[in-house]
């Protein structure tokens, strides 16, 4: 472990660097696997680009109670050692310049987005990308100055803050992001959506973007984070 940041109330970042010298090859999207004690074990996407692949970046929320989100991350800290086995999963990035591409995240579904995001301005990609991300209040939206700071710099990418219960002040989207979605893009015949975070809004965006927004049924890849334990 090298560093841990406190992002929000609900969401440790975790920066990990691998053993001196070893290098893990792997795709935007993927996660990696913590192993525990007990043969346990819990899932997380990589937040970090393949290029930076001596080190993992991980996003975690913190559930109360969770045997490793709260027990065992609440005592690690810098000079520590994780488990670790990846790559694994198959929520990656295609390469279709001819699509336009639209992103969901809820929560730290956000995190293998950012993966994908950040290998687009590595490789200097400007492919047209949207990305919605919901969740309850503002300060949720724990990477918030990252995101915008891309808006500034990068003429392909948008980014649209979705919150489910916002401050009276609030000027932006409210509500379901995938409603988020549709009230911009009545037509998304032409377009790619990934999709990561709660399993719900997975299932609901799937259905909602292809029956109302036709969008095509093949077009539409997701990562549902399921609870463990």
């Amino acid at each position: 472990i090298h560093k841990i940041e406190d992002r929000s109330k609900e969401v440790a970042v975790l920066h990990l660097r691998l053993p001196i010298g070893r290098r893990v090859p792997f795709l935007a999207g993927q996660y990696v696997t913590v192993m525990m004690e007990g043969g346990d074990s819990r899932n997380y996407s990589i937040a970090n680009p393949p290029h930076l692949n001596d080190s993992v970046e991980l996003h975690v929320r913190r559930v109360p109670g969770g045997r490793f989100s709260d027990h065992i991350l609440s005592r690690l800290k810098p000079g520590d050692s994780l488990d670790l086995e990846l790559p694994f999963g198959l929520f990656t990035w295609r390469d279709d310049p001819s699509r336009p591409v639209i992103m969901l995240a809820t929560g730290t579904g956000f995190a293998p987005l950012k993966s994908m995001i950040r290998d687009l301005i590595h490789r200097k990609v400007s492919r047209p990308v949207h990305l919605f991300w919901g969740s309850e209040r503002e300060a949720d939206i724990y990477d918030r100055a990252l995101v915008e700071s891309w808006t500034k710099a990068l003429p392909w990418f948008r980014f649209t803050p979705v919150l489910a219960s916002p401050d009276a002040d609030w000027k932006g989207a409210t509500g379901f992001v995938q409603n988020a979605v549709l009230a911009e893009y009545g037509d998304l015949s032409g377009h790619e959506v990934y999709a990561c975070g709660n399993p719900i809004m997975i299932e609901h965006a799937n259905r909602m973007l292809t029956e109302q927004g036709a969008l095509s049924a093949d077009a539409f890849y997701s990562d549902a984070f399921v609870f463990s334990g």
